[in-house]
């Protein structure tokens, strides 16, 4: 038998660059070198939908020929997956991991409490938040681990506030869709500069255009020309170069299906302080003042107010980088994914 199967999207490129890309493609490539690449066997449901025949083969093989099955589905894929590793697991008894990629779950429970019983008839769920943990166990889910997000890249150089040029540059990074905050980000850097009374500030964003977005998205930046730019997509490992060279991230998220971001994790690598809505989980990760600044649910002139407190507050501003190191340490991969192999067989 071999040790384990991982279930879920796996590849490079401009199409993997999601939060649940980037994780499958961690995990499978640390277990792959933790156990070897004969040892682990991979289900990719990129595009699955197109040949279900081929998953649905691919599936039984797993189950047949692995000890554990680990599961890493989306808060859509995961209403096709569960059900039928239920009952493929009725037949082969294999133990069953379940990733929880985003913070959705507990209120997915609550509003289709007819997937909870394959959610119970789990081994292990692993979420991403102390918070969903308390949630999930409150509904009756008892078989719930931590498993916060987690990076392997490695710890960049602490930028000093002295090698900055005004204007100063600022980005988002993550997808660009309404709801995380793109817009907000946006009027961040313009309130900014009203506070500064110049043009301080400009804003570079990077990520995949929601089509849905799309018209607004470029109406807005084509407004702005002066203070903002989009500069595309990157692959998934550029994230903590990229931040590098920017004196802040903005993240204004209020994305409903949040969890532990991995841009915030980028960020801790990369040492860029950032500014950060209150929303979801975002409070449980970041200490406000200490690893990153916080503020209140979609206050732009608060967040602005931040933005302009880093560029005058030279202290505060390389506690945040020094803080943002030991963060990055915290959540490693090898820490993260060492407690996480505890729990196979």
């Amino acid at each position: 038998m071999k040790k384990a199967a991982v279930v879920g999207i796996y590849g490079v490129g401009s199409d993997f660059t999601t939060g649940q890309a980037v994780k499958c493609y961690e995990v499978i490539n640390w277990l792959k070198k933790k156990y070897g690449k004969n040892d682990i066997d991979v289900v990719n449901t990129y595009k699955w939908n197109k040949t279900p025949l081929k998953l649905f083969v691919n599936l039984l093989n797993a189950f047949f020929r692995c000890n554990n099955v680990i599961i890493m589905p989306a808060q859509h894929g995961i209403k096709v997956f569960a059900p039928l590793i239920y009952y493929f697991n009725k037949v082969f008894q294999r133990k069953v991991h379940y990733v929880v990629i985003g913070g959705w779950l507990p209120e997915m429970l609550s509003e289709k409490p007819r997937m909870k019983k394959y959610i119970y008839s789990f081994d292990a769920v692993h979420v991403e938040t102390k918070e969903m943990v308390s949630k999930l166990q409150n509904i009756g889910i008892s078989q719930i681990y931590h498993m916060p997000n987690f990076r392997i890249l490695p710890i960049m150089p602490i930028k000093r506030t002295q090698q900055w040029i005004e204007p100063l540059p600022v980005c988002t990074y993550s997808r660009v869709v309404k709801e995380k905050g793109i817009l907000d980000a946006i009027e961040i850097v313009k309130e900014a500069n009203r506070q500064s009374k110049k043009n301080l500030f400009y804003l570079d964003i990077y990520g995949k255009i929601d089509p849905e977005f799309k018209t607004e998205f470029e109406k807005s930046v084509s407004q702005n020309t002066n203070i903002i730019n989009y500069c595309g997509v990157k692959n998934a490992d550029d994230g903590p170069a990229t931040l590098s060279n920017y004196f802040a991230l903005l993240f204004p998220t209020y994305y409903e299906g949040e969890g532990f971001a991995g841009t915030i994790l980028d960020a801790f690598v990369s040492q860029t302080p950032m500014i950060v809505n209150d929303w979801k989980y975002n409070k449980e990760i970041i200490r406000h003042g200490e690893n990153g600044l916080i503020y209140p649910y979609r206050d732009i002139r608060v967040a602005a107010k931040y933005l302009y407190e880093l560029y005058v507050n030279n202290k505060l501003y390389e506690e945040i980088q020094y803080e943002c190191k030991n963060e990055a340490k915290r959540y490693s991969t090898d820490s993260i994914l060492e407690e996480f192999n505890k729990t196979l067989i």
